[in-house]
């Protein structure tokens, strides 16, 4: 029974050494590589740099999405790897993620080891918000550890509509031939605003458009038709993925 148990422990100290003999710390903690029995410096060794592989977003709305990749130390035990997204609206990039990690190491154990609980590669993702609608949004994966960095290819994608009028406000009779005021708010920038006046046969009696039109207040002086009667006030906003239209009685006197 004693020497059962002394062949056990013998076959499992082969084994980790075995293990350690193929995964080993090179020259400033690299992650090396070396077949069984060669050690480094070798011709036969592999120095492996971190990965990472940009992926297609997810759950993208008006003003959020899911940023997906692929990222990792490359090798099975190495270098626990951090991972970030930067994106914006160019490849200049004016945004970050914060920064995640893949993989870990028991206490009093130092990368590259196989005992570190690092896969080779992991999917990883961020939620990014505050986003603006009807807009395309650039982003990158990057990746990092002691053996150096890695960077996805860059990938695009698209928010959704969303309202962009939060409110319009204009009076509800004005006298004939005069001017009166139109106070429009948008959340954000459009390709257009327009204001139009038109009469119960819906023909367009007036008309004033700012083209584009930024975020914020914007006040619009329009001139009241000539003619007395019931009309229409029409506040349009046109975005490059939909339009949204208010209208409000109008009374000419």
């Amino acid at each position: 029974m004693g020497n059962l148990h002394l062949k056990r422990l013998a076959l499992l100290g082969g084994l980790a050494a075995a293990c350690a003999s193929a995964l080993l710390a090179g020259p400033g903690s690299a992650t090396v590589v070396c077949p069984s029995g060669i050690t480094p410096p070798s011709p036969y060794c592999t120095n492996f740099l971190p990965t990472a592989t940009t992926g297609a977003a997810k759950n993208v709305t008006a003003k959020s999405a899911t940023l997906n990749g692929v990222a990792g130390p490359n090798v099975p035990g190495g270098d626990p790897t951090q991972y970030f997204f930067r994106y914006g609206t160019t490849t200049s990039y004016t945004n970050q993620t914060p920064t995640g990690t893949i993989g870990s190491c028991p206490p009093g154990i130092s990368p590259p080891s196989p005992y570190c609980n690092t896969p080779a590669t992991q999917s990883v993702s961020a939620n990014i918000s505050r986003l603006t609608p009807c807009t395309t949004y650039h982003y990158q994966l990057f990746a990092s550890n002691p053996d150096g960095q890695a960077s996805g290819g860059d990938k695009t994608f698209t928010t959704a509509f969303s309202p962009p009028i939060k409110h319009v406000s204009a009076p509800g009779s004005v006298k004939h031939g005069k001017t009166f005021k139109v106070k429009v708010t948008l959340r954000y920038s459009v390709q257009s605003l327009t204001i139009q006046i038109r009469d119960r046969h819906g023909n367009v009696v007036r008309s004033i458009t700012i083209s584009p039109a930024s975020a914020g207040k914007h006040t619009v002086r329009i001139k009241a038709p000539r003619k007395k009667g019931k009309y229409t006030l029409v506040v349009r906003a046109k975005t490059s993925c939909g339009k949204e239209t208010v209208t409000k009685r109008l009374k000419v006197h």
